[in-house]
């Protein structure tokens, strides 16, 4: 009788006896053996893991190149918590702005000054150098903030002129006055939001002969720096500014135009994400990441900045991380939201060349799939492989406590 002619439950009993190395030895040995402990044991140690996990396909895994084996998820998912990963510079430009993010399975869309460009993810590096589109209109201001969802992008210019680009083309309007500066921008369906340094807008989308036009069916007097549309467009997250009361929170019905302040203890709120109908993530200016519940009105928990630096953004894979990209060195903390208080890991990206002189620019945004994590700065793109086999270890996980 040969060991394959076990049945897998005997089989399993075997394996419990076995390392993790001698369970791969035994993977490269048949391909029966490999399906075997892929699906039965591998499968369950990865589940939950920060960034690579797969309970309940959560929305780190569409962004995914590439699907990975469980064995291969355990091992990048420890290079994210070890800090082990290789660092690239793309699209340095000499001239300082902010960039935002947005990442597709097969490619990265990223502002760059006016101009929208879409870069393919194809071939052994994480990006290819050149652009692959570019999308712009005769407006010559920066854009402020976009968004993408299936086929349509909508961005937001700081002059407060707005652009829609569809498999229909490319439609703008000028949805605020141009002495406004554009903060954020979202939409969900047909209803459309902008905020500026003066005030909030809602929008309904409509086409007529082929024609897109946005009619404005409410204004709100507040200055959302970062704002959400929930998943059926009833109600819009908007973090204030500032709000000296330090409830910077807010929730607005889109039907009735009803306000609820949020009980989250915050003064100016500079990136906002949505978990789930329930829970939502801010990036603050008092140096904290905080996740509230609107269920009990309160922030069931804070984390603290080790440095002291205001989060400027967030990124969410969908299960338990959460990046936070800080004020200074580029520097981005990872979360994980069963840990309370605590960073799990800190990554400090280099600079591109030693003759730089910006030696401190703050994460403008943050994008990020189960290998790759791209951080925006002052003047280029970084781009960190946690794939590699031999990159250096750079682990900061215990930094702070060394420091006291």
């Amino acid at each position: 009788m040969k060991i394959t002619d076990l049945n897998i439950d005997c089989l399993l009993r075997i394996f419990k006896y076995l390392s993790e190395r001698e369970l791969v030895i035994l993977c490269e040995t048949s391909n029966y053996f490999n399906a075997v402990i892929e699906q039965n044991i591998f499968y369950a140690m990865t589940k939950d893991l920060l960034l690579c996990g797969h309970r309940n396909r959560p929305s780190v895994e569409k962004r995914n190149r590439t699907q990975l084996t469980y064995f291969r998820r355990l091992q990048v998912a420890r290079n994210w918590l070890r800090g082990v990963y290789m660092e690239r510079h793309y699209y340095h430009h000499a001239q300082m702005f902010s960039s935002k993010l947005w990442l597709d399975s097969d490619a990265l869309y990223i502002t760059h000054a006016n101009y929208l460009r879409k870069y393919r993810r194809a071939g052994p590096e994480a990006l290819q150098r050149r652009y692959e589109v570019e999308i712009t209109t005769p407006t010559l201001s920066n854009i402020a903030d976009f968004v993408k969802k299936q086929d349509t992008i909508f961005a937001g210019r700081v002059c407060g002129a707005c652009f829609v680009n569809d498999t229909d083309g490319i439609t703008e309007q000028a949805m605020h006055h141009a002495k406004e500066y554009m903060f954020s921008v979202d939409f969900v369906n047909e209803v459309y939001a902008t905020s500026t340094d003066t005030c909030c807008k809602l929008w309904k989308r409509s086409t007529e002969f082929g024609l897109t036009h946005f009619d404005l069916f409410m204004q709100l007097q507040h200055s959302f720096k970062s704002m959400k549309l929930s998943d059926d467009a009833q109600w819009l997250y908007g973090g204030l500014y500032t709000d000296t009361g330090r409830k910077a929170l807010r929730a607005i019905n889109v039907e009735s135009g009803e306000e609820q302040v949020l009980n989250s203890n915050t003064i100016s709120i500079y990136d906002l994400k949505i978990k789930d109908e329930h829970v939502l993530f801010t990036a603050n200016f008092d140096t904290t990441f905080r996740m509230f519940d609107r269920r009990t009105d309160r922030d069931v928990a804070v984390w603290e900045d080790p440095f002291d630096s205001s989060i400027y953004c967030l990124e969410y894979d969908g299960l338990y991380a959460v990046l936070c990209g800080a004020k200074y060195h580029s520097r981005v903390n990872l979360y994980d939201i069963r840990v309370p208080g605590k960073y799990i890991q800190l990554y400090f990206p280099g600079r591109a060349t030693a003759r730089q002189n910006y030696r401190s620019s703050p994460v403008y945004s943050l994008a990020c799939d189960s290998q790759y994590m791209f951080i925006a700065t002052d003047h280029n793109l970084q781009v960190l492989d946690f794939t590699t086999n031999y990159g250096i270890q750079r682990d900061y996980s215990h930094f702070h406590e060394s420091l006291r």
